[in-house]
């Protein structure tokens, strides 16, 4: 008998006492502390900008700010607005334009992300988060060849942790399109303490792990962080579903990613927009 994917990590969940269960009333517990702490954070950066006695820089960062806590509270035109105005008063910052980008990618706003991005790269054109992004609008249009090579000139730029989650995305890009070519994935296993998030998931596209055993390996000491993991840990388990051709299961994990409610995590969205596309389809 074959077990669904949230039976089945619903009964790792519960065997292992690191776990939260996106449903569970500690993680309603844990994302009602991350909306207090987006709201409190609004409210000081509001504070700061009425006080209008910044110079413009500093003023453009308290905008940045507020746009990134309501972009956590899903409130994304209101995000958008302050994204803007932090451009206006700071317009050499590449960091702005991709902040505002990011917005227009959650609002589907696809055109406008891309013109963002292409001013931030303009700026900067070795910026790992400007190509990152701009291969997340190709990958939101499906147009994986333009995502993988989007990702691949990230994956160049970036450093740390930035290349484990580039080498990640550029797999997924080649996998869902059916590309030639392979990211460096095992180069990075061979580099990762296997206890090191996020060496499961590597393990699980080089097909040593299954992906709910990937998502049951999200599990840490910390509810915060394993909340967060298993939001990671179900969005890539879901794209592995989608390579396999399993999209039941993809819909499961991806429903699963968003219950986690952390909002702030590309893996959310993205989920969502997969779920989006997923009822799109005849």
């Amino acid at each position: 008998m074959r077990c669904s994917l949230g039976l089945l990590v619903g009964c790792l969940f519960l065997a292992n006492a690191f776990g939260v269960e996106p449903d569970s009333d500690l993680a309603a517990q844990l994302q009602l502390e991350r909306r207090q702490t987006a709201e409190r954070r609004i409210v000081q950066a509001s504070q700061i900008i009425e006080a209008d006695n910044l110079e413009d820089k500093q003023l453009a960062e308290a905008f940045r700010a507020r746009g990134v806590a309501r972009s956590h509270l899903l409130q994304y035109a209101e995000a958008l607005t302050d994204f803007t105005r932090a451009v206006e008063l700071d317009p050499l910052n590449p960091q702005y334009y991709e902040e505002r980008a990011i917005t227009h990618l959650k609002l589907r706003e696809f055109d406008a992300a891309s013109v963002d991005l292409d001013m931030a790269l303009g700026l900067d054109r070795d910026r790992a988060i400007g190509h990152r992004e701009k291969g997340r609008v190709a990958f939101y249009r499906q147009d994986f060849g333009q995502a993988a090579r989007e990702f691949a000139m990230a994956l160049r730029a970036s450093d740390d942790a930035a290349v484990v989650y580039g080498a990640v995305w550029l797999h997924m890009a080649i996998g869902r399109g059916g590309l030639e070519g392979e990211a460096p994935l095992a180069t990075i296993d061979s580099q990762l303490d296997p206890r090191q998030w996020p060496a499961p998931v590597i393990k699980m596209y080089l097909g040593q792990l299954e992906p709910h055993e990937a998502v049951a390996a999200a599990s840490n000491p910390n509810p915060r962080t394993a909340l967060m993991q298993q939001c990671e840990a179900l969005f890539y388990a879901g794209q592995e579903y989608l390579i396999r051709n399993q999209p039941s299961d993809a819909r499961t994990s991806f429903e699963a990613a968003v219950r986690t409610g952390v909002t702030e995590f590309l893996e959310y969205d993205w989920s969502v927009r997969e779920l989006e596309l997923m009822a799109a389809k005849p």
